[in-house]
C-alpha cells in the first residue's frame, strides 16, 4: 500500500491527539497502531521512523523516558496542527428534511486580518456555503458550530454574525438557491 507524503505523520499525530501519548521505541516493537499499516516490512519501519523524526523536528511531538520505556506525546503545536487536519476534513451535516429556513453568516473582518478573512471565505465555500456577496454566505441547514470552529482557528470568530430567515423577498433568487442546494 502506498502512502502520500505526510500521511504517516498525520496518522501518528491524529492517534496521539486521540490517545494523549504512546509508548514507542525507535526500533518500533511497541508501535502496532501505526506499524500494522505496513505489513511488518523494513520499508514501512523506515517510513515510520522518518515520520516520527520529522514530527519531533517540527516540535509537534516530544519523546521522553520513564521506567526505561520511551513515550511520545503530542505538543501544543501538534494539537494546533491536528485542528487544521480536522478543518480539512470538515463537512456540514444536512438534515433529511429542510425546515424552510435559510441560515446566513456575515462577517466584517478588519483589513489587518486580511489573510484570515480570505481563508475563512475560502473555507466557507469549500464546505458548501453559497456566497451571496463577498462577506455574506447562505446555507439551508445549521452550520454555526462549523463556522464557529473555523472562526476560532483563524482567530476571527468575534467578527462573524449569524441570522436565520424564513424566505427571500426575491423569489427568483430563492428558487435559484433551492435548485443549487437541491431542495
Amino acid at each position: 500500500m502506498s502512502y502520500s507524503k505526510g500521511e504517516i505523520a498525520k496518522s501518528i499525530l491524529l492517534g496521539l491527539a486521540a490517545g494523549g501519548f504512546l509508548a514507542v521505541s525507535l526500533a518500533l516493537p511497541n508501535f502496532p497502531q501505526v506499524f500494522k499499516l505496513f505489513n511488518n516490512n523494513a520499508s514501512g519501519r523506515y517510513k515510520i521512523k522518518r515520520a516520527i523524526s520529522s514530527l519531533k523536528n517540527k516540535k509537534l511531538v516530544k519523546t521522553y523516558f520513564k521506567d526505561d520505556q520511551e513515550f511520545m506525546e503530542i505538543t501544543e503545536n501538534g494539537k494546533k496542527k491536528v485542528l487544521f487536519y480536522k478543518l480539512d476534513e470538515m463537512k456540514i451535516k444536512r438534515d433529511k428534511k429542510w425546515d424552510g429556513f435559510w441560515r446566513f453568516a456575515a462577517f466584517d473582518i478588519p483589513e489587518r486580518h486580511r489573510k484570515a478573512r480570505m481563508a475563512l471565505s475560502q473555507k466557507m465555500k469549500e464546505i458548501g456555503l453559497f456566497p451571496l456577496q463577498k462577506s455574506l454566505f447562505v446555507f439551508p441547514f445549521d452550520f454555526t458550530n462549523e463556522i464557529d470552529f473555523i472562526g476560532e482557528i483563524f482567530n476571527v470568530r468575534r467578527y462573524i454574525y449569524y441570522f436565520t430567515v424564513k424566505g427571500f423577498s426575491d423569489k427568483n433568487q430563492e428558487n435559484l438557491l433551492k435548485q443549487h442546494f437541491e431542495l
